[in-house]
């Protein structure tokens, strides 16, 4: 017999209310929504999650829900009162929400506009994050912590909340009273992933196919005189010596120095300059220039002056001079190893992602303050000096707050994440500083089209409200290798290849790049004429391009995927190079 009772909706008082408001309004579903901020009080020391939605706090004109998309574009503003946590009086004039938020940390307010990619494509039953950022700094002579977030439900309501709200000074901190302001969301259609790869052959220069990002020598004298030291992070240097990062690395090539070939294939590689200047090493004015510069130039594609979702993967070897650095036996290993990354725009601090020994054993930790070698996760790794390794760190800082880190192809783990700079735009006459002053044209050829970490406008289009004096303005369009201002804990590693994304690259595709490969990363070829050319000398097929492909086939290394499905090594694999090897080079 068949059951013709009607199926039971839950009907949720969520749900219930999407109903009404659909059926009161043709236009309920839209491109743009935004959250009336309007009343919102924040208490301190800790108390609830305050949270305001679409559906029930709408901004004046709004629709209640988002419609649902591959991208979303979000900013918020605010004028808030502060009150005195007791008797509720107001305490000077209404602050901006941007001025607050400057105040915990300079450079703070950037965060509240931005664009992510929806990796879902959709509305999940759960629904989804689009972003969050946790606030963290000094202001009002206490220490604060509040977490901002923006979600979506599955119905498409938009949620703005103030989380982990905290204070040094608790009951007594003033309170933060919303005159105004509003929480808005649209919808982006999403720019297509941009991304750049290096294989140092002998320079900079990106490999072929690659997108507009690029990398110089943090000191190279083009960008001007240096910032100063510790304490001195926004002061010239003029003693401070240009040219040396180049002067204390080196492009080579793996037979002549001596190193294995990675995946079997011989490459260009870099040695990169420890992180200080070795002419006096405890100098922090000295070291504040040694490293690397990569600029993402993202822009226009990429509207967003900073970047919350991306990739990086680096090919490279710790040679065992590195890894047992500053201890004379040559057997306890460095507890510095490598500052693969600083994501301040100009090397103003601690490095933020190291490569680590911990208690003796190898690992990769995020330290968001910059200055803690150890950090809130660290995670263990297998690597050895002296071997090659591929190491993929996927940073998504909107969405999850994590970091998923792959070893050779394989998921590691989990560890935190930060946002990088994206604030320049690489059109011609469309360079400005953070305060909206224009870079003269003369200068940006000057500086080789890439944004001079050094830099800072004159300020006047941003003076300080009390005092009238000029406040300069970086262009912050940068983040750092191989530097850091705070230790000079960064030792000499050998790259062979080096890959930047700005955007998420799925688990199966970093698992499918495998480990490392003199042939390059995604952009891979070696110069070769045709996909069998994959062995020195290119242009010429030999027995080294069969021994190379059997080599990397047994392994399962990426030069020997050849075709379709990528990630398999099938006979799809072997047809396709032997065809490739029996028709020859033209």
């Amino acid at each position: 017999m068949t059951d013709r009772t009607p199926a039971h909706t839950l009907i949720t008082p969520a749900l219930l209310a999407a109903l009404l408001a659909t059926a009161g309004s043709a236009t309920a579903q839209s491109d743009t929504v935004g959250v009336d901020l309007d009343g919102v009080v924040v208490d301190f020391p800790s108390p609830p999650d305050i949270t305001r939605d679409s559906l029930n706090n709408p901004a004046a004109g709004s629709d209640n829900f988002i419609n649902e998309s591959d991208g979303y574009a979000f900013s918020i503003n605010g004028l808030l009162q502060l009150r005195d946590p007791i008797f509720g009086a107001a305490l000077g004039d209404p602050v901006l929400l941007t001025d607050l938020l400057d105040q915990l940390q300079p450079g703070n307010s950037r965060l509240l506009s931005g664009w992510i990619r929806n990796q879902q494509g959709g509305l999940a039953p759960s629904g989804i994050t689009v972003w969050q950022e946790q606030f963290v700094g000094g202001a009002f002579g206490a220490e604060l912590d509040i977490r901002l977030e923006i979600t979506i439900d599955e119905i498409g309501v938009v949620t703005f909340a103030v989380r982990d709200i905290n204070s040094s000074l608790g009951f007594l901190t003033p309170t933060l009273d919303f005159e105004s302001g509003t929480a808005s969301l649209s919808t982006w259609a999403a720019s297509d992933r941009q991304l750049t790869e290096w294989h140092f052959d002998g320079n900079f220069d990106a490999a072929d196919g690659s997108d507009n990002s690029a990398i110089r020598f943090l000191d190279d004298p083009a960008f001007g005189t240096i910032l100063g030291g510790i304490g001195n992070e926004d002061t010239p240097n003029p003693g401070t010596p240009t040219g040396v990062t180049a002067a204390q690395s080196s492009f080579t090539d793996t037979m002549s120095a001596g190193l294995p070939a990675p995946g079997g294939i011989e490459s260009g590689v870099f040695l990169t300059s420890p992180a200080r200047n070795l002419s006096n090493p405890s100098s922090d004015a000295l070291r504040r220039g040694i490293g690397l510069a990569v600029y993402p130039a993202a822009k226009p594609a990429y509207p967003g002056g900073f970047i919350g979702q991306w990739t990086m993967v680096w090919d490279m070897l710790i040679p065992a001079s590195s890894w047992y650095a500053d201890f004379p036996a040559n057997t306890t290993p460095n507890a510095g190893l490598v500052a693969l990354l600083q994501d301040q725009h100009n090397n103003d601090s601690g490095a933020d992602l190291w490569l680590r020994n911990i208690n003796g054993s190898p690992a990769i930790v995020y330290s968001t303050d910059g200055d803690d070698f150890t950090g809130e996760m660290p995670l263990p790794l297998t690597i050895q000096p002296d071997e090659w390794f591929r190491l993929a760190v996927v940073s998504d800082e909107f969405q999850s707050g994590r970091s998923r880190v792959f070893l050779d192809g394989q998921l590691v783990g989990e560890i935190l994440s930060d946002w990088v700079y994206n604030a320049v735009d690489p059109t011609p006459g469309q360079q400005f500083f953070g305060d909206g002053e224009a870079v003269d044209p003369t200068v940006w050829a000057a500086w080789g089209e890439f944004p001079s970490p050094w830099a800072l406008s004159e300020g006047t289009l941003n003076p300080d409200p009390d005092s009238g004096d000029p406040i300069p303005n970086p262009l912050a369009s940068t983040f750092g290798m191989f530097c850091d201002l705070r230790f000079g804990e960064s030792e000499p590693v050998y790259l062979a290849n080096y890959l930047w994304v700005d955007d998420l690259l799925p688990d199966s595709e970093v698992i499918a790049l495998g480990g490392p490969s003199g042939d390059g990363i995604l952009l891979t070829g070696g110069g070769g004429c045709n996909p069998a050319d994959i062995a020195e000398p290119f242009g010429v097929l030999d027995l080294g391009d069969i021994g190379t492909f059997v080599q990397a086939f047994t392994s399962q290394d990426p030069a020997a995927d050849l075709a379709p499905p990528m990630g398999v090594f099938d006979l799809a694999d072997l047809s396709t190079f032997v065809t490739s090897f029996t028709g020859g080079c033209p």
